[in-house]
């Protein structure tokens, strides 16, 4: 009589091909990740420009100027973007979020801006 013998583990070829298709599945994942990772901060710093924008309207039409960023009610701390404001002395303003530390991967959208007019700049990253 024969005696049936069952396989209670996996071969090492079974193990490898296991790994080289996490690898495969893991490797096409990152990137997309990655990229998710920096658009969802983007759209932080374009929340965070568009607040000043408001803040800064505000501002202006109850006192007739526009006030430096740390006047403004706005937690501007960020790990990815470092925020920055120019006002012109003809009443106009221009804030900007500059992109640091691995946000700079984010290559067309280094620099976003946003002015009294509401053009936002650059028009490919809004």
């Amino acid at each position: 009589m024969k005696k049936l013998t069952m396989s209670l583990g996996f071969t090492l070829i079974e193990l490898l091909i296991t790994l080289a298709i996490m690898s495969i599945l893991v490797g096409m994942a990152v990137p997309s990740y990655q990229h998710s990772l920096l658009t969802t901060h983007r759209d932080q710093a374009k929340m965070k420009l568009t607040v000043i924008s408001l803040l800064q309207t505000d501002n202006f039409s109850r006192q007739q100027q526009y006030v430096a960023l740390n006047n403004l009610a706005v937690d501007l701390s960020s790990s990815k973007y470092q925020y920055s404001i120019h006002i012109a002395a003809n009443n106009q303003y221009k804030v900007t979020a500059t992109a640091i530390d691995n946000q700079r991967n984010d290559s067309e959208c280094r620099a976003l801006s946003l002015d009294h007019n509401l053009t936002r700049l650059p028009t490919l990253c809004w």
